[in-house]
């Protein structure tokens, strides 16, 4: 008489050794799920006098250059700070573009390298871009790219003003950066 597969000692043997093989990976999927990184960093944004860091290099002709203005574009090169004090340790540049994207004002497009001078990150870079809602409280950003420590980074970048005088358009611009390891 032939065996039949599906026989009770057999469906028992191949549940047991697939229990015993999920087991058996388990512990492979926890070592390689991905765990995020997070990086706080400060940005000393200031948009007058002769030491501006961020300023409009054109606009719509007739129309004013400002941040609600469409289609005005500003050049980037914020001090990136370890803390939100002027005078902390200088960790990098934060070095690209802003664009006045929206008609209504309320968005601007933001595509920046923030690039590392810091012993730890030296010469590495972040890229992030995306849409900033000017006047949400955190706007988010991909962090669509990086060099260095940061190669093949991917994540988002929460941006929030911590600090603004309005007398000297100098702000303080908290960026908390969340990365998922890299897939080398």
């Amino acid at each position: 008489m032939a065996l039949n597969p599906f026989s009770r000692p057999t469906k028992l043997m191949s549940f047991s050794s697939i229990l015993l093989l999920l087991a058996m990976l388990m512990p492979l999927a926890k070592a390689q799920s991905p765990r995020e990184t997070t990086i706080v960093l400060y940005l000393q944004d200031l948009a007058s006098g002769p030491d501006a860091t961020v300023v409009p290099i054109t606009g719509i002709q007739g129309k004013p250059q400002s941040f609600t203005s469409f289609g005005t574009i500003f050049a980037v090169d914020d001090i990136i700070t370890e803390t939100p004090d002027k005078v902390s340790a200088q960790i990098g540049r934060a070095q690209g573009i802003l664009v006045a994207s929206s008609l209504s004002g309320s968005n601007v497009h933001v595509s920046m390298s923030l690039a590392f001078t810091s012993v730890e990150y030296n010469g590495s870079s972040l890229e992030i871009q995306g849409i900033s809602r000017q006047f949400e409280r955190y706007k988010e950003v991909s962090v669509v790219s990086g060099t260095g420590s940061f190669r093949y980074a991917r994540g988002y970048a929460t941006l929030e003003t911590v600090f603004y005088d309005n007398k000297t358009s100098y702000s303080i611009i908290r960026c908390t950066v969340r990365l998922l390891p890299n897939s080398q």
